[in-house]
């Protein structure tokens, strides 16, 4: 199924150099004006080839699959299982990460989409049915009205594209950071950063411009960290990009904050 799992869905997908439509040539999927791609027998596909590499290396997805599988999000989770609609058909998590989250929330048809080729290639580690696709937000690789389902978790947005590839009834579901989140590594990190405390008013506002919120549903929790979980912690998050998280102290770390907010929404005049 590794490759042949995109031939059997060229109903999805679009070039995303010209937008035309896919069909198969041999082995390599090739659209209307003869731009050509190659799934890869390993069951991913790039669909942003040109694109320079992202500066999210392997090691950080690896320690964030850690993280997720260690129960720390079963809460968020459960809040975004809880608001999808029961079996979607399909379902596009856009800035998918290493997947681990996509493979816990997957429809019928589901498509893990992330710019980096290291958190793609960890993603479709396994096989299965899930197209994974190096591909750009601000080229979404798919047709109009295509999608039931856009999961868009602690990743940018570009909601002119979300807009585009969402059923009339579909829904976007956006997962951000509260002010509480990760509020431990803030702390340790208060002298190198620029601020302490977060507010995601700014990203909630930007998507009530372009989308209709339904919905805002906090989820919040404290857990016990291991020294081990602690610099794995310390590795996936943005807050020490620039900073050497080997150069900190995981043992300070006895605890960690999650605060985040699932916002539900809709496309505009619903």
């Amino acid at each position: 199924m590794s490759a042949e799992k995109f031939f059997n869905h060229t109903e999805l997908l679009r070039c995303p150099a010209c937008g035309t439509a896919f069909s198969r040539c041999g082995s390599s999927l090739r659209c209307e004006k003869g731009h050509t791609y190659d799934p890869s027998k390993k069951g991913w596909i790039n669909l942003a080839p040109n694109t320079a590499p992202s500066r999210y290396g392997s090691a950080l997805f690896e320690a964030r699959r850690r993280i997720l599988e260690g129960g720390f999000y079963d809460a968020v989770l459960h809040a975004i299982r809880s608001a999808m609609p029961e079996n979607p058909e399909t379902v596009l998590d856009a800035g998918c990460g290493d997947g681990t989250f996509t493979k816990a929330l997957q429809g019928n048809t589901t498509i893990g989409l992330d710019l980096s080729k290291d958190a793609i290639r960890l993603a479709a580690f396994g096989g299965g049915p899930i197209l994974w696709v190096v591909g750009d937000l601000t080229r979404l690789p798919l047709k109009n009205t295509s999608v039931d389902v856009i999961l868009n978790l602690f990743s940018p947005a570009h909601y002119a594209e979300f807009a585009r590839v969402l059923k009339p009834d579909g829904k976007l579901l956006k997962l951000v950071p509260q002010e509480g989140y990760l509020r431990e590594i803030r702390a340790l990190m208060a002298d190198r950063l620029h601020r302490e405390a977060y507010s995601n008013d700014a990203v909630v506002s930007h998507l009530s411009e372009q989308f209709h919120i339904a919905d805002r549903i906090r989820i919040f929790g404290y857990y016990p960290l291991t020294e081990e979980q602690a610099r794995d912690f310390l590795f996936m998050t943005p807050l020490t990009f620039g900073t050497d998280p080997g150069a900190l102290d995981a043992s300070l770390l006895k605890q960690i904050t999650i605060d985040v907010e699932l916002l539900i929404a809709e496309r505009p005049g619903k």
